[in-house]
């Protein structure tokens, strides 16, 4: 059985777990160890489990737990040469679980392809990913200011794709946030907006994707409604599913069947 499952998505946590054929990874780890093992607890599955972790980049919300896992864990943990060195200098003891490589890289795992692209935004070398195999492909791209041509043409054909929806960009221009901070979110290394999410669904849809998945919604720029309706919209009468990836852990997986039309879903 294949499928995706998300363990946390937006600014306080990204970590979502991708099984194709007999290999599960585990895309960033932005929750407490014991988060994690609760959540592949409720989908029948332990930590040992997993055959890698991928890191997309060295913020906070995507490496939370990596201190821990490294310590009690041997599972090789994937980051790019920037990233890697931007964790050790805080976290040295991660250099024993780290397996490196450039971005834009292809490289192995458990007979899975993962195609590593680079992607804008402001960390050290941080990477969006494509991983084919076990019948299947997952395109990976959050924490992106802009979604460049390159990373457009490199998901598609996947069938299942996750894309970041960070904020709406009104509720931005009204919110609390400093200018500054507004700045950075809207800028070309910060996040992806609602609408530019949307034309990327529709883009990746028309290449042959069945399941989109919206991803890294601000708690405080966006809501769940607001950002599903955006990109349903977009998708109307396209034979694509949607879902809302929840702050905390999916219900249940999505796993990979074929669907018919355009269905939406909040995952609580």
């Amino acid at each position: 059985m294949s499928f995706y499952f998300s363990v946390a998505s937006g600014s306080s946590g990204n970590c979502a777990v991708w099984r194709a054929g007999s290999t599960s990874l585990l895309i960033d780890l932005g929750v407490s160890v014991r988060a994690l093992g609760s959540a592949l607890r409720e989908i029948d599955m332990k930590i040992e489990d997993l055959s890698a972790v991928l890191l997309t980049h060295e913020h906070a919300d995507h490496i939370k737990g990596l201190a821990t896992f490294v310590k009690k864990y041997d599972i090789p943990v994937y980051a790019t040469f920037g990233t890697a060195a931007a964790i050790l200098q805080k976290l040295p003891q991660a250099e024993k679980n780290l397996c490196l490589f450039a971005g834009g890289e292809q490289f192995e795992i458990g007979g899975l392809s993962v195609r590593s692209m680079p992607i804008p935004h402001d960390a050290a070398e941080p990477v969006a990913y494509r991983i084919d195999g076990g019948g299947h492909q997952l395109g990976y791209v959050t924490d992106v200011g802009f979604l460049p041509e390159r990373i457009q043409d490199a998901i598609c054909g996947c069938d299942t794709v996750v894309l970041e929806s960070n904020h709406d960009v009104e509720m931005l221009r009204t919110g609390p946030y400093p200018m500054y901070l507004k700045q950075r979110i809207r800028g070309k290394y910060g996040h992806l907006s609602n609408e530019d999410c949307a034309r990327g669904a529709v883009a990746a849809a028309q290449a042959g994707t069945k399941h989109v998945v919206l991803a890294h919604l601000s708690d405080k720029n966006n809501s769940p409604l607001t950002a599903l309706r955006c990109t349903q919209q977009a998708l109307d009468g396209m034979d694509c599913e949607l879902y809302v990836a929840p702050r905390g852990a999916m219900e249940q997986p999505l796993v990979l069947t074929p669907g018919e039309g355009t269905q939406c879903s909040l995952f609580d």
